[in-house]
């Protein structure tokens, strides 16, 4: 998918203070692409996904994907574009402990009321190619950190997703498993085509990215 970003602008109002943590934000990210945005803590990083995610909103500004204006949307509407199009991959992985790893990444496919026999195959397949086939019955507490991460990446892929974004996905894991994970990434994207933006102080995971975006003072600048 494509993203246009226009003159985006994120403040907090507080007691008698505003602060602006987007200030006239402009960015183009053409479809399949593969981007990062770095930068110190507390520069806006996260908001900026979770605007784009539509789960925050801008002060102003213009966010389109492909031919959809994101921020005029009304709320199911936005509720459509996250169950249909956008896939999240958080640090913390967020599973649910009380359902298995397949029905972990059924999930998204089944809150869209899809016929749970489709669903189960879907996720099935996206759990075979992430090489967890042996995990589908299993809990959360019963694999380890690299795989909750796989099946955090099979689930923000599941149907089809087309648009991923990825919040410190390597934050919670070891070199090892950090590297494993990108190596899954890079070939999932290659293979399937969607559009990454990722979020990471990661400067090992930076490095591999071929497109690099600081955000300082409200505004992107490009990196290298």
């Amino acid at each position: 998918m494509q993203i246009d970003i226009k003159q985006l602008v994120k403040e907090y109002h507080g007691e008698g203070d505003t602060v602006r943590v987007l200030d006239g934000l402009d960015l183009h990210v053409a479809r399949a692409s593969v981007l990062s945005v770095e930068g110190a803590s507390g520069e806006g990083k996260s908001t900026l996904l979770n605007i784009i995610g539509t789960v925050d909103k801008a002060t102003s500004g213009e966010i389109w994907i492909d031919e959809s204006e994101l921020t005029g949307m009304r709320p199911s509407e936005k509720e459509l574009f996250r169950a249909q199009s956008l896939g999240f991959i958080f640090q913390h992985h967020y599973l649910l402990p009380d359902f298995t790893v397949l029905y972990n990444v059924m999930m998204p496919l089944l809150i869209q009321r899809k016929d749970r026999g489709w669903c189960r195959s879907e996720a099935t397949r996206i759990l075979e190619r992430v090489g967890l086939a042996h995990r589908l019955d299993h809990y959360p507490n019963q694999i380890s950190g690299g795989e909750m991460a796989r099946v955090g990446v099979a689930r923000a892929l599941v149907g089809g997703k087309q648009l991923i974004l990825a919040d410190e996905p390597t934050g919670n894991l070891d070199k090892r498993n950090s590297d494993k994970l990108c190596d899954l990434l890079w070939e999932l994207q290659a293979e399937l085509g969607f559009t990454l933006l990722i979020v990471t102080h990661d400067m090992d995971v930076a490095a591999r990215v071929p497109l690099r975006y600081r955000l300082a003072n409200g505004t992107l600048q490009t990196i290298g």
